[in-house]
């Protein structure tokens, strides 16, 4: 993952390294990953993050997931499984600012979206 953009998203990374340790671990890893457990652990960490007065919509078709406020700045966040997915799934990248998901797996990402890919905080946080 892009230092940038951990710099830019997380304000406490030992925090939610340490968080990220235990028994939500253990949980998250038996169920294993789906969007809505994407929501699940970014509402786990959300106290570490630079992100502020997000709500999170209702699913509907071709809608992003949620807003939120960064830097005193509008920001617009889908919660994807794999960050190919906002692909599949035909969202438009010109409105999307930010992809919160599991795993990054997007060679060739937009350049205007960031993705905050969720499993490498996980594998800090969980060394083998």
């Amino acid at each position: 993952m892009k230092e940038e953009v951990i710099k830019k998203y997380v304000k406490d990374l030992d925090g939610l390294l340490n968080d990220l340790g235990g028994e939500i671990s253990e949980i998250f890893i038996a169920q294993g990953v789906s969007e809505d457990m994407v929501i699940f652990l970014f509402g786990t960490i959300f106290k570490h993050l630079n992100i502020k007065d997000i709500l999170i919509k209702d699913e509907k078709k071709g809608e992003l997931d949620a807003w939120a406020e960064l830097n005193n700045k509008e920001i617009v966040i889908e919660f994807e499984a794999r960050s190919r997915n906002f692909l599949k799934d035909k969202h438009d990248p010109k409105k999307c600012d930010l992809i919160v998901c599991w795993e990054d797996n997007w060679e060739d990402p937009p350049t205007n979206i960031d993705i905050l890919e969720l499993k490498y905080f996980w594998e800090k946080a969980n060394p083998s």
